[in-house]
């Protein structure tokens, strides 16, 4: 059982393993836009976008006509293009989703001092990677208790 933290922890695992899902070359890699990955398959090019959730690539407002494949860890709903569901991996954490010290509180917390926050800022004022922000931020979106809004090249925060 591989066991990774987070999104930036999966492109990692897959950057290594991407034969293993039937790809033969990584013809582009961009962490930073959309799609993830642009992969060569059976000698045609595919945007390959990895996601933790399934339900992640629609949080992240993706078009699915951008992208001809999803990669995830957890396949918790069914999207309207081919979706690869990785055997294998756990997602772990080092604190329980439920303390008062869990990071997704933390950034909770930073609500009642700031009425809108970046990922950015979440980060820098946590000590903690972008990546990190993110995802918890998206974590709270699914609990309702915040709001995306995404703006050119940033995405602002607001709690519900």
């Amino acid at each position: 059982m591989i066991r990774i933290k987070d999104e930036s922890d999966f492109k990692n695992w897959f950057k290594k393993n991407y034969k293993k899902l039937g790809f033969s070359k990584i013809i582009k890699s961009d962490s930073m836009r959309f799609p993830d990955f642009v992969m060569l398959e059976k000698g045609k090019k595919v945007k390959v976008e990895l996601e933790i959730k399934s339900s992640h690539f629609n949080l992240h407002k993706h078009n699915p006509k951008k992208v001809n494949k999803v990669i995830c860890v957890i396949k918790d709903i069914k999207l309207d293009i081919p979706t690869i569901k990785v055997n294998g991996i756990r997602i772990i954490s080092n604190e329980e989703k439920d303390s008062s010290y869990s990071i997704r509180n933390q950034i909770y917390k930073l609500f009642k001092k700031e009425k809108i926050l970046t990922s950015s800022e979440v980060a820098k004022l946590l000590g903690i990677s972008w990546n990190t922000a993110e995802i918890n931020l998206l974590n709270l979106v699914v609990e309702g208790k915040v709001e995306e809004i995404k703006k050119e090249g940033v995405n602002l925060w607001i709690e519900k």
